[in-house]
């Protein structure tokens, strides 16, 4: 089967990409032809595929059987919608969180009359759409879309087991990782933060690791001065700048773990990070947290349970299995709710937190497969895929 799939860019902090790609590398591993179409890379390693790089997608020179649309809201993906079908090629959509109550009120000023002008013939069109939980479909239904549905998630490669230092001397680190965005509901997190004794907090720092989105970081470093919390700012000093479109230096991991040794501010922004010093992040952080208003999937949870680190996430989220798994938290996007959670966490016997990282591997490993996913969505597009057409 000939396979393209779009997305308006690929960034390696951003968990659509990361679909994208991953998905990609299962359907050709299992033999399909592959493309992605998108406007940029930021130097994300996709040496092993045929990425097509073009601000026109709609000028590639491809026949596909079947096209798989990442996200919404943008002209990109509007005009390969619009381009398949020209060509008559039918094409399944992702949403990837873009159609959650949250996510449509965000800026609706913008979103309604891209809704009436062409995103909800868009998707009317689609033969087919792709949700990563199923509590994605409930927002499709609302709009009244009644095409089949298909539920398969972001999958995982489980990395080896590394022994974690719990020493009293040990940075006592809680993690985010990810885009800065109102979303996330961070200014809500600094404000838990706050409401916790300062000799709870002694110890402790909250890393927030991740590129700026819409000058939300400058934001945050100003709130917690508000809030009178030790806060460090490492990206002016960065020894590069941004990945760039077509590559870019990454900074690297030593640069990374020398600037954290002897840091003692509570609060610490470290910019993007990638590859080594990404992965250092996960396996160095005692407990990982997303307190966002609303995700569709939340791929840096699954990151962070493959490493062993147990997490806490907001009901924003679709991670309710991780109490019952015994590996994290599931609780309201609130700065009370969040301070509770955050002093039961930094209080947890080391006999508990062992037992939860175990649990975290093991939930990881059991539910969640990139092989999985792209044999679940290569039997979606063999129902909309006209008869005739070669495997």
């Amino acid at each position: 089967m000939n396979i393209l799939h779009v997305a308006a860019g690929l960034q390696e902090t951003c968990g659509v990409s990361r679909f994208v790609v991953e998905c990609a590398r299962a359907q050709q591993r299992a033999g399909h032809q592959v493309v992605i179409v998108t406007s940029m890379t930021c130097g994300y390693p996709v040496d092993d595929l045929d990425v097509r790089i073009s601000d026109t997608p709609q000028k590639i020179d491809i026949s596909p059987d079947i096209v798989h649309l990442h996200s919404i809201w943008n002209q990109y993906v509007h005009a390969m919608a619009a381009w398949s079908r020209s060509h008559g090629t039918p094409y399944l959509v992702s949403p990837h969180g873009t159609l959650t109550p949250w996510a449509l009120r965000y800026k609706w000023w913008k979103k309604i009359p891209a809704l009436l002008l062409y995103q909800y013939h868009d998707l009317a069109k689609a033969r087919a759409f792709h949700v990563t939980m199923p509590a994605e479909e409930k927002d499709l239904r609302r709009l009244r879309l009644h095409q089949p549905v298909t539920v398969a998630p972001l999958g995982i490669e489980i990395p080896p087991e590394e022994k974690r230092s719990q020493g009293d001397n040990t940075p006592r680190d809680l993690l985010f990782l990810g885009r800065l965005h109102p979303v996330k509901n961070l200014d809500g997190l600094l404000h838990a933060w706050a409401r916790l004794p300062s000799s709870r907090r002694c110890g402790w720092r909250l890393i927030f690791a991740g590129p700026d989105d819409v000058g939300y970081q400058q934001e945050l470093v100003s709130l917690a001065r508000r809030l009178d919390l030790p806060v460090a700012d490492l990206t002016p000093i960065l020894p590069f700048g941004k990945k760039q479109i077509h590559g870019g230096q990454e900074v690297p991991l030593e640069w990374y773990q020398n600037q954290l040794r002897n840091r003692t501010e509570q609060i610490i922004f470290t910019g993007a990070v990638y590859g080594e010093a990404k992965s250092w992040l996960y396996r160095h952080a005692r407990f990982f947290i997303l307190p966002s208003h609303s995700e569709n999937f939340g791929d840096v949870i699954l990151t962070a349970l493959a490493n062993g680190v147990p997490a806490i996430a907001t009901i924003g989220t679709p991670w309710q299995c991780l109490p019952k798994a015994q590996c994290g938290w599931w609780i309201e996007p609130t700065p009370e709710a969040l301070a509770d959670t955050l002093a039961q966490a930094m209080t947890m016997p080391p006999g508990q937190y062992a037992a939860w990282g175990v649990n975290a591997r093991a939930l990881a490993a059991r539910d969640f497969s990139w092989q999985r996913t792209a044999d679940t969505l290569l039997e979606a597009y063999r129902k909309i895929v006209p008869a005739g057409r070669p495997e």
